[in-house]
């Protein structure tokens, strides 16, 4: 790989010192500087890094598709109120407990942006539903897990570290639960509703690149069944999408052969009456035209008569006074 010295070593600083930072020195003069691929260690890392940015830079957007069909359709059917507070409490966990433990960045950053994410959507289900307890709900949906969060980011917080090792446990069956209603709903509803397809496959590979990075970066154990379990779950989200997007165009199809047919029905399931129908049809359009006919002999006649009545009736002059007056008796 010398060929490529003149390049790897005459690296812009602009360039070169977030990659020092991301990479680390060693691992940045072993990958990049010499280019030797064949530190699997460097290169594990590197590969790594290179997934947590795309994920953290992914998540920015991953539901803002959601949010926008949200908007347009001006209707949350399908979505789950309680399966995105439950994922926001485990988002507010993950994300305390990584920034407390001085984690990476990038081991986590996509956490609080999915955080943000999700008190949008929140809040536009709580707008849409149009609940008698709207202002209510909204505060317990949106305020207080805002409030929480900052809670535990401030310096002297007053949530302990052992607390938040605690609930990162308990984290575990809450994005177990957070995926469940929404599984049940699109089962007894046969579809998915409004739920982004973007979302959930994004959700899906995302879960399978940060199982690799925490493995990698951090080793930690609770974190890497909590995202284990994600992967499942989104998994069988996907799994849905695919099977009721079918079964969504099956029924579109169904739908459009019966509107067809039904707009033929003699014609197509009828083949031995057609001959009588077409008859009757056309002994129908006789009797308007007779009747259409008899109409205008009556107009006609009623029109003679009276011109009749007005040649034959006297005309009177009321100029002439003669023609008023009587004889005395």
């Amino acid at each position: 790989m010398s060929w490529l010295y003149p390049i790897t070593h005459n690296i812009p600083w602009i360039i070169r010192t977030p990659a020092v930072a991301i990479l680390g020195p060693e691992c940045y003069t072993d990958l990049v500087y010499n280019v030797q691929l064949d530190q699997i260690h460097c290169l594990k890392y590197g590969i790594s890094k290179a997934l947590s940015l795309i994920i953290v830079f992914g998540s920015s957007i991953v539901k803002v598709p959601q949010i926008i069909k949200i908007i347009r359709s001006r209707s949350a059917r399908g979505l789950s109120l309680i399966s995105f507070l439950l994922d926001t409490s485990a988002l507010i966990i993950i994300v305390g407990y990584n920034y407390r433990h001085e984690f990476p960045i990038t081991t986590y950053g996509e956490s609080f942006l999915l955080f943000v994410q999700n008190i949008a959507v929140i809040s536009l289900i709580i707008i849409y539903s149009k609940h008698s307890h709207s202002i209510l709900l909204m505060i317990i949906s949106v305020v207080i897990p805002i409030l929480s969060l900052t809670m535990i980011l401030i310096r002297s917080s007053p949530v302990p570290l052992s607390i938040l090792k605690l609930l990162l446990s308990l984290s575990i069956p809450l994005s177990l639960f957070s995926k469940i209603p929404q599984i049940l709903i699109n089962f007894k509803q046969g579809s998915t509703g409004q739920l982004s397809s973007f979302l959930v496959f994004s959700s899906f590979f995302g879960c399978l690149a940060r199982l690799f990075t925490t493995l990698t970066e951090t080793g930690d154990q609770t974190l890497l069944i909590n995202f284990g379990l994600g992967c499942l779950l989104n998994g069988i989200l996907s799994i849905q999408m695919v099977l009721y997007w079918k079964s969504k165009d099956s029924r579109l199809e169904r739908s459009r052969q019966s509107s067809g047919s039904s707009s033929q029905p003699l014609l197509s399931s009828q083949p031995s009456t057609s001959t009588s129908t077409c008859e009757q049809i056309r002994l129908n359009r006789l009797e308007r035209r007779s009747s259409r006919k008899n109409m205008m002999k009556d107009k006609n006649f009623t029109n003679d008569d009276d011109d009749r009545r007005k040649k034959n009736s006297p005309s009177i002059n009321l100029n002439a006074p003669k023609q008023w007056t009587r004889k005395a008796i």
